[in-house]
């Protein structure tokens, strides 16, 4: 499925019915709320699995540091026995 983007959810040009009561036609403008409602679905756990994964890998960098951190404690020490 292709994502829906902002132009083209601002370009969108609707049917109109009646004669003295202008209005949209109904099916059409639920077929853009579907197309947006799934767009932004599909990017909103796109954005979730992101921040997810920057967590970790954040994460994970900085139990590397203190682990690197606490290596070259032990070999200054070490080295000056």
């Amino acid at each position: 499925m292709a994502l829906i983007t902002p132009h083209e959810i601002r370009c969108r040009l609707f049917t109109t019915r009646g004669w003295l009561h202008q209005s949209y036609d109904a099916d059409e403008v639920d077929d853009l709320l579907d197309d947006a409602a799934d767009s932004l679905e599909l990017v909103s756990l796109w954005a979730l699995i992101t921040h997810s994964r920057m967590r970790a890998l954040q994460a994970g960098h900085q139990h590397r540091r203190h682990s690197l951190k606490r290596r070259r404690k032990t070999i200054n020490r070490r080295g000056r026995k």
